[in-house]
């Protein structure tokens, strides 16, 4: 598994523990060459992520490899037309990867399957995909036709609804990179400051932070050593705001975790599914 950096904060203030706002030029330089120094080159952006695009034109370089995403089409917003803003953004001619930011919408209007897959023929798309929130949708998607380069699941300790899907998509050359790993920072929340609506989750974030706690491990590295012990795993896609959570995600080391029993013990609790989603909060 190796680590991509998600770049939605460069954009927008965002994540129910970022503390520090969006960075300021300097800071995504630094992470921007941190990153490369420790062999993390993919970045994920989207149109949809404020101004993001356009600073990864301004900062990244030839060395990064970006992935960006389309959705929300109209008349006046077309696939084309994304594209073609989006390699304007970006200051690119072509770009690693670019996913549809709801699939619902690939399934509503199937003609942009095709579309997308044009722009991959032509070289100006290494791979295309679709960033998924349900597995019955990656279902629906398959049955299509629509065979991916990537698929973006969120996954993490306590959502780990798609797990059932890792051995096919594998057997089908399917990348695979999984987001919200921290949950949006949740997981790094105190459990007695929580939201009268995630209140029902503070048990099991109470059981997370006690083993972490036994096992004299950070949350980061709780968090990480879940993803990292999954074969199936391309890229973890981590939210970064400074160069402290960055030198951090790059210092984390493989654990020695009893997965099967820890999983065993988070099993025990009853965590209402809708609550994993972060736009539910």
């Amino acid at each position: 598994m190796k680590i991509a950096l998600g770049t939605v904060q460069w954009g927008l203030d965002y994540g129910i523990a970022n503390t520090n706002g969006i960075p300021d030029d300097k800071v995504l330089t630094n992470i921007l060459s941190m990153a490369l120094d420790n062999k993390i080159n993919l970045l994920d952006t989207a149109a949809q992520y404020g101004n993001a695009e356009k600073r990864l034109g301004q900062l990244a370089t030839a060395e990064n490899k970006i992935i960006t995403k389309i959705g929300s089409f109209s008349d006046s917003n077309s696939l084309k037309i994304q594209l073609e803003n989006s390699f304007q953004n970006l200051k690119r001619v072509c770009i690693y990867g670019c996913l549809f930011h709801n699939s619902n919408e690939l399934l509503e209007n199937k003609q942009y399957w095709s579309e997308l897959l044009n722009y991959k023929k032509t070289g100006k798309i290494k791979k295309i995909g679709y960033s998924l929130y349900h597995p019955e949708v990656l279902v629906a998607l398959l049955e299509e036709g629509f065979l991916p380069d990537i698929v973006q699941i969120p996954y993490s300790i306590l959502d780990r609804k798609f797990e059932p899907y890792f051995e096919l998509l594998k057997e089908k050359g399917v990348e695979i990179h999984v987001r919200s790993v921290f949950l949006q920072g949740l997981y790094f929340k105190n459990p007695n400051q929580l939201s009268k609506k995630l209140s029902i989750l503070k048990s099991v974030l109470n059981e997370i932070q006690n083993i972490c706690k036994k096992n004299e491990l950070n949350t980061s590295q709780f968090c990480l050593d879940f993803i990292r012990q999954n074969d199936n795993i391309d890229y973890a896609i981590i939210g970064i705001e400074s160069e402290t959570q960055l030198k951090e995600i790059i210092q984390v080391n493989n654990c020695e975790l009893n997965w099967d029993s820890i999983l065993k013990s988070l099993n025990k609790f009853v965590v209402e599914k809708k609550l994993l989603n972060p736009s539910n909060w």
